[in-house]
């Protein structure tokens, strides 16, 4: 998925004082909103044969909608991200737990999402990753125009690097044919789902975070100030 932006929530009220440190809200909306990103996959499309993406694409993207959140379920996903703003402005080692459906509620409120409701939605969170359902747009052969759809589930395995985090394809499942291994090697050596190291919040507070990883039905998001931060 292409870099994303950091970005705040939804609204006014929901986003911390502008003048205090944001750095845990604008990590965690990004470690969100890049599940959504729509990937216009010229590179990778060109190192495989068009025939054979025909036999595992489709014609239309997959119509992903998620169930619009109640308030009580808003409030605690964007609870949780201020939970990390608020121990990394007090550099404090905490340990928060994201559910499939603080991930799903994220999608749907958060501003930067905006353009990704309708072909994402998380589907579960195991120990091996997180499975998200996408419709992706492969260019058409040569001369032709618009785009095929790779509607899959991705197994994505999230990655704290030195200056960013990355987002590992594991597996993808399309709900037409099977997706070749080259293929799916593709996406993992091409580092498509990744967050902009040059990215102002996560240049300045990526050492703020200690570990991103699952866990069976949770994504864990651990802050820490130890020899990270003197990196």
């Amino acid at each position: 998925m292409p870099d994303q932006e950091a970005s705040s929530t939804e609204s006014t009220d929901a986003m911390p004082d502008r003048g205090s440190p944001v750095p845990g809200c604008l990590i965690l909306a990004a470690i969100v909103t890049i599940f959504g990103g729509l990937i216009v996959l010229y590179i990778v499309v060109g190192t495989y044969q068009y025939r054979k993406i025909g036999t595992f694409t489709q014609e239309t993207p997959a119509e992903l909608a998620i169930p619009a959140p109640s308030a009580a379920q808003v409030e605690a996903a964007m609870g949780k991200l201020k939970a990390v703003e608020a121990a990394v402005a007090a550099k404090k080692s905490e340990r928060i737990l994201f559910s499939t459906e603080d991930l799903n509620v994220l999608l749907t409120t958060l501003p930067a999402a905006e353009g990704f409701r309708g072909n994402t939605r998380i589907e579960s969170i195991g120990s091996t990753g997180i499975v998200a359902a996408m419709a992706q747009p492969l260019r058409k052969a040569p001369f032709q125009k618009g785009f095929r759809y790779l509607n899959a589930s991705f197994l994505l395995q999230p990655e704290l690097r030195a200056r960013t985090i990355a987002f590992k394809v594991i597996e993808i499942r399309p709900s037409l044919g099977e997706v070749p291994e080259p293929f799916v090697n593709s996406y993992a050596s091409l580092d498509l789902f990744k967050l902009d190291p040059e990215n102002p919040a996560m240049k300045a507070h990526v050492t703020s975070l200690a570990a991103v990883y699952t866990e069976e039905g949770q994504l864990i998001v651990e802050t820490g100030f130890g020899p990270r931060g003197k990196e």
